[in-house]
């Protein structure tokens, strides 16, 4: 499978026309051949990574190829166009609040200075960008982040999370979350189910004008937009939303405002603070159609457990594995506090008698904390506990880069974005098509 306006050829020149060189370069031999590569059509030369027609090239500024509408920062106080026909235009430019020039991934910019990270995990537990911590029992949806004080510089988004009875204990579950950025609008579901403006799409995905990229790694499926926004979710276990400092003070929902304070992350839509969490997080429900949701426990009491009840699942054989510190987890704490997650643990636990199942959510939540923020942890699970079961040609790995072995990666990049996270791995010799592991005569278009 070849790019737009490039074909498939057994053997052709391994120095072919670019816009940096429309001619064969100097010093490469023309009996130089590649075998079986992705060439150009007649008329078109390659623009960085892409083909384009010959009088669509871009621009060559300090001895740095750009493509044609590309912007990019020549200095730390200066932006520029490429305009097309080889025209660069510059203009004098600082970094906004918040941001600061470096170069990431070879490229001058301005940067966010750092990032929020929202997390929604459990029953669930709440933490906001600024670490304010709650719980939430009910069954609908609520705004769990958005942008409400607009600034042209910044895309205009919200995060939708909807929630639904547990079985057991009136234990709460994330369902769906929905994210609507740059014009699109993607829903991830309990039990791997995507979509992007209603249509089903095979994973990875990368949307023709590269503003969102969504892949599946490991037990995760990971949304990047361009503007800075990603979000990682972890089936039913873990929620992790991550944005650039640029929208600190301009964000409000569940997740807060996000200005530093978490003292006042508890405001209603209006903007006057809340006097209770439930008045806190009754105001963010969205309406139902079919009102068909309720808040708290369905009307009835909810559960509590007092450290007597939860004393027994301390021990390190259950809640305690997540805070031992010659455990699995122990490398990871210096990172990712375990104390919460380990609160989260038994209260969970404990509301459902102890169900193992449970215990293994409660788990695989930390697993994924731990290594969304890039801490290597050690077998947790085994034959007997929390076994994962993979679909037929593939297997269990800790830390496994699932989207670096799929169909589509022949073609093009993957767009992998943390290092690794643990899931099943397609078998040698096999790809991940989106749905399952194939032999690579299988794999689509």
């Amino acid at each position: 499978s070849c790019p737009r306006h490039s074909h498939y050829e057994l053997c052709g020149s391994s120095c072919p026309a670019t816009c940096r060189g429309p001619a064969i370069p100097e010093g490469c031999a023309l009996a130089t051949r590649t075998e079986g590569c992705c060439f150009c059509d007649q008329g078109f030369v390659l623009s960085g990574d892409e083909c384009v027609p010959a009088g669509e090239c871009g621009c060559e500024h300090r001895d740095r190829y750009y493509k044609k509408g590309q912007d990019f920062y020549s200095s730390c106080r200066e932006r520029c166009r490429c305009k097309g026909n080889g025209v660069v235009e510059c203009e004098e430019v600082f970094c906004s609040a918040h941001e600061e020039c470096r170069v990431e991934d070879g490229v001058l910019g301005c940067y966010p200075a750092g990032y929020g990270r929202l997390v929604v995990s459990g029953d669930p537990h709440y933490m906001t960008f600024d670490g304010r911590a709650f719980d939430l029992l009910g069954s609908c949806t609520y705004v769990l982040a958005r942008l409400c004080k607009p600034d042209p510089r910044l895309a205009n988004f919200s995060v939708l999370l909807e929630h639904d009875a547990g079985g057991r204990g009136n234990v709460a579950l994330m369902k769906k979350v929905i994210i609507s950025i740059h014009g699109y609008t993607v829903s991830m579901e309990r039990g791997r189910k995507w979509e992007v403006d209603g249509e089903r799409y095979t994973l990875p995905l990368v949307m023709e004008n590269k503003k969102l990229r969504v892949s599946q790694e490991g037990n995760n499926i990971i949304l990047q937009a361009s503007s800075g926004l990603q979000l990682l979710y972890n089936v039913a276990s873990y929620l992790l939303v991550i944005i650039p400092d640029t929208y600190r003070g301009r964000v409000c929902g569940l997740g807060g405002n996000y200005n530093g304070d978490p003292g006042d992350d508890f405001r209603l839509p209006g903007g006057s603070l809340a006097q209770s969490t439930e008045e806190f997080v009754t105001s963010w429900k969205m309406p139902m159609e079919d009102g068909a949701c309720a808040d708290g426990c369905n009307g009835q009491a909810c559960p509590t457990c007092d450290a007597g009840d939860t004393a027994p699942y301390g021990a390190s054989d259950s809640c305690g594995l997540i805070r031992d510190p010659t455990g699995p987890f122990g490398s990871c704490h210096p990172r990712v506090s375990p104390v919460e997650y380990f609160n989260h643990c038994l209260h969970d636990i404990c509301v459902a008698a102890g169900a193992h199942d449970v215990l293994c959510h409660s788990l695989q939540a930390y697993a994924a904390a731990c290594q969304a923020a890039g801490a290597e942890i050690s077998a947790w699970r085994t034959t007997a506990s929390c076994p994962l079961s993979c679909p037929p040609h593939s297997h269990y790995e800790l830390c496994t880069r699932t989207c670096d072995f799929t169909c589509a990666s022949l073609s093009a990049p993957a767009p992998c974005s943390w290092t690794c996270f643990e899931g099943c791995q397609c078998d040698d010799g096999h790809l991940f098509d989106g749905e399952s592991c194939v032999s690579l005569e299988q794999c689509g278009c």
